[in-house]
């Protein structure tokens, strides 16, 4: 079930035009997508409140770093299936059903989206208080009108709060204006994430952070993700780092599905090994050695350049 939710979503991506990556397997999300400047971070559950507190938090790191936006594409809730129209929350990661996304792809957003309590949904809070004023209606008659306080209406008005959908309708009816507005699932979050980066790595893999640091780059660490770290040495400049002991087929693969990865957001992918046994066509690979030997950032982008090449 889960395969074929990821498949549809990849086909319908790809028919609004974006770059898809390949399904990603174990990992804190199953799909990278890119198109113009909208970078998409997708994780498809069969339940959305199956997603750890954990696993959001590296989705949410991993999108803030990537200048990406988190998507949750589910079928169900704990208890009851996602309606179509609606906008659930997981650890304040936007949710939908595929239906939902299909239609915002198609120009048609949400409008609807569940809280504690019900569904509510998103008013212009100036247009309110606009067409109310014109009107001659006070706060007091147009709460009494719809049922709710005064002080309600002054929320809705200053965008504090959010009406449930039959308080909207009756406000739209009294004030005969359109105010729902629709929910756009590609607005980033504006507000900063705090980094927890006492995370316990292997030695050679703190050995191989130090002369990248040493180099320039500032790297964040993953557990959940394709890569290892995301080195970043200015918001030009990023390297997906996968850091091994040693090479071995998975080892390889996965080196290979995150340079596909990079090329999504126009960057570079790198392979640091503890030993590394041979050079591989078009795979940038470095053992610690050859990187501690690197001068700066400059001379490492160069040679990674270099090495798909050839």
């Amino acid at each position: 079930m889960r395969e074929m939710l990821i498949e549809e979503c990849i086909q319908i991506l790809k028919l609004h035009h974006f770059r898809v990556s390949k399904p990603l397997g174990r990992s804190c999300f199953d799909i990278f997508a890119s198109r113009d400047d909208i970078r998409l971070i997708l994780k498809i559950l069969k339940n959305i409140d199956s997603l750890s507190k954990d696993q959001a938090y590296e989705l949410k790191k991993i999108s803030y770093i990537l200048n990406a936006i988190p998507l949750i594409i589910g079928i169900r809730t704990r208890n009851a299936p996602m309606e179509r129209g609606v906008v659930y929350d997981r650890y304040n990661i936007k949710s939908v059903n595929l239906e939902t996304f299909k239609d915002y792809l198609e120009g048609s957003p949400p409008i609807i989206y569940a809280n504690r309590g019900g569904f509510f949904v998103k008013i212009d809070g100036y247009q309110l208080k606009k067409v109310r004023e014109e009107l001659g209606i006070s706060a007091g008659k147009l709460a009494e009108a719809v049922g709710v306080s005064r002080k309600a209406i002054y929320k809705y008005e200053t965008q504090s709060a959010n009406p449930s959908i039959e308080v909207a309708m009756k406000i739209e009816e009294v004030l005969d204006v359109p105010l729902v507005k629709g929910i756009d699932l590609f607005e980033k979050e504006s507000n900063e994430l705090e980094f927890n980066e006492n995370l316990e790595i292997d030695d050679y893999k703190k050995e191989a952070l130090k002369f990248l640091k040493e180099l320039g780059f500032k790297s964040f660490v993953f557990e959940k993700a394709p890569f290892d770290a995301v080195a970043q040495n200015n918001k030009e400049n990023i390297v997906l780092t996968n850091i091994e002991e040693k090479t071995n087929i998975e080892v390889e693969k996965k080196a290979l599905i995150v340079k596909e990865l990079s090329k999504l957001i126009d960057s570079y992918s790198l392979l640091i090994v503890e030993k590394k046994e041979k050079e591989y066509s078009k795979l940038p690979i470095l053992s610690i050695k050859e990187l501690e030997k690197m001068s700066d950032a400059i001379e490492l982008l160069e040679h990674i350049k270099s090495m798909l090449r050839y």
